[in-house]
């Protein structure tokens, strides 16, 4: 049975409106939160979508569910698990506190998957106001918040629906990747989030 629950809450100029969703794909599901929003301008424009996802470890300790099966349930979640993860033990890697330089008190997880801004909304850091009101929002049970810092234009042709695509106009964004991650890593870094070595994930405990 589905489990949906809509909040807005209210950014400078606008409006994101939250829908998220569990146990749609049987008993992992009621352990993974799909989040999605929509961002609205104080024109009843749109200006662009979100997607998170909770993944509540503490939960699932007391189940006869893994760890890895939890990631492994979402093609979206997966990447996360190894990055994340100690394999043996089912906890946080013991390098991510070297990596935040702090002690990691909490055992959930928020994954933030994308957050896409069209076109003439950007360069107005809309995209960091709302992630730091999903921070607020979401993370405040987290040990952990994690996303991978890679840039969309990127991704192939057939993510994501073909009108929204096109609304992006990902096609005139740089098609220099090691600059447009170099932007990227700096965007996330202004609220916090530090890369792992050896790969694109990013790391920031909650505020």
């Amino acid at each position: 049975m589905d489990n949906d629950v809509t909040i807005a809450r209210t950014v400078p100029d606008v409006q994101i409106q939250f829908n998220s969703s569990t146990s749609t794909w049987g008993e992992i599901e009621d352990y993974a939160t799909c989040i999605e929003g929509t961002i609205i301008d104080d024109d009843d424009t749109l200006a662009g979508k979100l997607r998170l996802f909770y993944l509540d470890m503490g939960a699932i300790l007391e189940t006869n569910i893994s760890v890895f099966n939890l990631f492994d349930v979402r093609s979206e979640t997966a990447p996360f698990y190894s990055a994340l993860i100690d394999t043996e033990t089912g906890d946080f890697r013991s390098d991510l506190e070297s990596t935040l330089g702090e002690y990691i008190l909490g055992l959930n997880l928020l994954i933030i998957d994308r957050i896409e801004i069209l076109p003439e909304f950007r360069g107005k850091k809309l995209g960091l106001e709302c992630l730091r009101l999903c921070l607020q929002q979401y993370a405040r049970d987290c040990g952990v918040v994690a996303l991978k810092c890679f840039p969309l234009q990127f991704e192939g042709a057939e993510m994501g629906e073909p009108a929204w695509c096109r609304r992006m106009e990902f096609g005139k964004l740089s098609r220099d990747h090691k600059r447009s991650s170099a932007k990227l890593k700096k965007y996330y870094g202004s609220l916090g989030f530090k890369l792992l070595p050896g790969n694109d994930i990013m790391v920031a405990f909650p505020r």
